[in-house]
């Protein structure tokens, strides 16, 4: 049988790859060409003097034009501090955030080759807030939060949420202006409110004193006791209201100062205790089971 030479088939071989690629490479290379895009930079000042921001900016690009869901399309987004986009000539809208803060430009793009840079004065400020006791001790952040409204309220008398949970002694970008605070230590009726300041390009500081105090209770057969088990609490406000109920052993609730009374059920008995709260002053309160 005749073979053909495995040489010049490898050699036919070879030309074909290398056109097949040379293909390629100009298809690629065509596909690469954006005609007409301009890079563009934006870049958020929290000032029209102060610095450029370095990160925390959400960048987010969109369309002049409302799309069939009757939104304008978001074409592009990224998170930074100064950015740049090839972007093709038109017209656009630009959001910048930077927490609580923002602002949106429409900007035009022109059809030039020139450097274009975009600033977006976000005219802001932050919130720095702590909460203390009557004592001056911090309270635990585990047990504190802080709610930030608008300061003025509707006509229904509500203010509008514009921040929830900020953590203690977290810098949280907010627009210039005042707004009204409500810090709660604990989660029943320990809350403290305040109207702050926040001044464009300053960080306000603000350190809250609670009149409070963390409560912990046991039933106890003996002073200094074990806890019982299988035991039902109430805690009762002064007038005689009820404030929390747990069926823990050994519940803890943060108070707001005043006067209370401490109700434990147990094997179908009933225990109670009058007990007052101090600001700052953590305190263990026993119920004898006799």
């Amino acid at each position: 049988m005749h073979r053909a030479p495995f040489l010049p088939i490898l050699l036919l071989a070879l030309m074909a790859c290398c056109v097949a690629a040379g293909a390629y490479s100009q298809a690629y290379a065509q596909a690469e060409k954006i005609p007409n895009t301009r890079r563009i930079e934006f870049e958020a000042r929290m000032t029209e003097t102060g610095p450029a921001l370095k990160n925390g900016v959400d960048w987010r690009i969109f369309g002049s034009k409302v799309a069939e869901n009757g939104k304008l399309p978001l074409l592009s987004e990224a998170v930074g501090g100064v950015k740049e986009f090839d972007i093709t000539p038109g017209e656009y809208l630009v959001h910048a955030a930077f927490g609580h803060a923002g602002a949106v430009r429409r900007i035009v793009v022109a059809d030039e080759d020139k450097p274009q840079i975009e600033t977006f004065t976000l005219n802001a400020g932050a919130l720095q807030l702590a909460g203390v006791t009557g004592t001056g001790s911090r309270v635990p952040a585990n047990l504190l939060r802080f709610d930030v409204y608008a300061k003025e309220a509707d006509e229904r008398g509500q203010r509008q949420l514009i921040a929830r949970n900020v953590k203690p002694n977290e810098i949280v970008p907010f627009p210039a202006g005042t707004y009204h605070v409500v810090s709660q230590y604990g989660r029943l009726n320990a809350e403290i409110r305040a109207d702050l300041r926040v001044e464009a390009g300053k960080v306000t500081q603000a350190t809250i004193e609670h009149r409070a105090a963390r409560m912990t209770f046991r039933l106890v057969k003996e002073t200094g006791g074990d806890a019982i088990a299988d035991t039902a609490w109430s805690i009762l406000t002064e007038s005689g209201d009820v404030i929390t109920e747990s069926s823990s052993a050994f519940p803890a609730f943060v108070l707001s100062e005043g006067a209370y009374t401490a109700i434990a059920r147990n094997n179908e008995k009933i225990y109670s205790r009058d007990f007052r709260v101090i600001s700052g002053v953590n305190e263990d309160i026993e119920l004898l089971a006799e």
